[in-house]
């Protein structure tokens, strides 16, 4: 047992390496600073816009717009007259988003039943969400105006200006949901698009981490060295797996984290909360993407038995990316219960398929699929743990005799 927890230690400090630990809290750091943009950008879309007000037009119409948008928005610049080119300077530098003109004759337009024209000048500090969100916010508060407009010229209300109030009730499989079909798919693209992105960068990472460890140790002789030791070659598994998965389930668990996170960002209510996971549902998926983690470190283990060096190690992480990529775009963009029969059993039987679809499926109330993947998964996991064991208790790592597997490897590596 002495062996078992010095070859751990070494294990387990061997991947927390910079090298490897890295990448590894890499993706959760993204992912919270993610969630992090995205609440701060539906908090600068739904506070006051900052402007600037240039009112041309003496008359009743004109001074209505110009106190609609001054009650609804931050003004910080005024005039009756003006070039708007050197007044959009002092908006800018004043912190204003743009500054809209109200020409001269608009309300002679208005009473003319004509469309009066308002000068929008805006300002755009970056190409980015947070830098475009303020054009949005005008052209809401310009909207805003002009149906105060209209209830004043026309004498109507608000309800016969928009009379029909469509009450929407949406079924997805078999869950009732009070919102309108498309909030439903934006609230759905916005929350969950990303989390095959990070299941994929979380399989291909960890299974770098560890082919890489092998290589560095099929490299520097310390592999063959170590197996001449007195120490079992089971327990050299135990120990590589355990400090392996021990990293996983950090990752499992910081992963698991930042998704919640994310995702809390975006249900304050309709469509968001009525897409939002419980706590339990995170465990869940927690659960799915720790199995996850283990059975590609197993896989990523044996098949760094065949890595030449640090350099072959590299190659020989393409069956795992391509493992880890196809489920990717597949969930992303298709609903894999919809799917035909072949093209579902084909990626249901990629076991990195399933925590990528646990939390759509959990969302739905498919518990079945869910808990049949993780059992999927476990099955998976031992196997690759199974077959790490009869790898390295062969001769194949002495004597370098590797049969047909072997050779197809070492020319993936060439």
């Amino acid at each position: 047992m002495n062996h078992f927890w010095r070859l751990l230690w070494k294990e387990t400090r061997e991947l927390l390496r910079p090298r490897y630990l890295l990448p590894i809290l890499m993706i959760p750091i993204i992912f919270l600073a993610l969630g992090q943009g995205m609440g701060g950008i539906d908090d600068a879309a739904s506070g006051q816009p900052t402007i600037g007000i240039i009112n041309e037009d003496g008359g009743e119409y004109g001074e209505l717009v110009n106190d609609t948008l001054s009650r609804n928005a931050s003004v910080v610049y005024y005039a009756e007259s003006g070039d708007p080119a050197s007044a959009i300077e002092t908006v800018s530098e004043r912190g204003g988003d743009a500054l809209l003109v109200i020409p001269e004759g608009f309300t002679e337009r208005i009473r003319d039943r004509t469309a009066g024209s308002v000068g929008v000048h805006s300002v755009v500090r970056s190409l980015s969400l947070s830098g475009i969100t303020s054009s949005a916010q005008i052209d809401g508060q310009i909207q805003r105006a002009g149906t105060v407009l209209t209830l004043n010229v026309t004498g109507t209300t608000p309800a016969m200006l928009d009379p029909i109030r469509p009450a929407y009730t949406t079924y997805i499989e078999e869950r009732t949901v009070e919102t309108s079909p498309g909030a439903l798919s934006g609230s759905f693209a916005t929350q969950f698009i990303f989390i095959p992105v990070v299941i994929m960068f979380v399989i291909i990472f960890s299974g770098q981490m560890v082919i890489n460890s092998m290589g560095a140790e099929k490299e520097n002789k310390t592999l063959e060295t170590l197996l001449t030791m007195p120490v079992k070659r089971s327990t050299i598994v135990a120990a590589k797996l355990i400090g392996s998965a021990s990293i996983g389930l950090l990752g499992a668990a910081l992963y698991t984290i930042s998704i919640y996170y994310y995702q809390s960002s975006f249900t304050d209510g309709g469509a968001s909360a009525a897409l939002s996971l419980g706590i339990w549902d995170y465990a869940i998926v927690g659960v799915s993407l720790f199995l996850s983690l283990v059975g590609v470190l197993a896989f990523a283990l044996v098949l760094g038995v065949f890595a030449d060096d640090r350099q072959g190690a590299q190659m020989l992480l393409f069956p795992i990316s391509i493992l880890a990529i196809v489920p990717m775009f597949a969930t992303m963009f298709t609903d894999v219960a919809r799917l035909s029969l072949p093209i579902r059993a084909v990626l249901l039987a990629i076991p990195f398929t399933h925590p990528a679809i646990a939390p759509k499926r959990l969302l739905l109330n498919d518990t079945m699929m869910v808990f049949g993947g993780i059992v999927y998964q476990a099955i998976f996991a031992a196997a690759m743990i199974w077959l790490a064991i009869r790898v390295f208790n062969s001769d194949r790592l002495v004597t370098g005799s590797s049969g047909q597997l072997g050779r197809l490897l070492s020319r993936l590596q060439s």
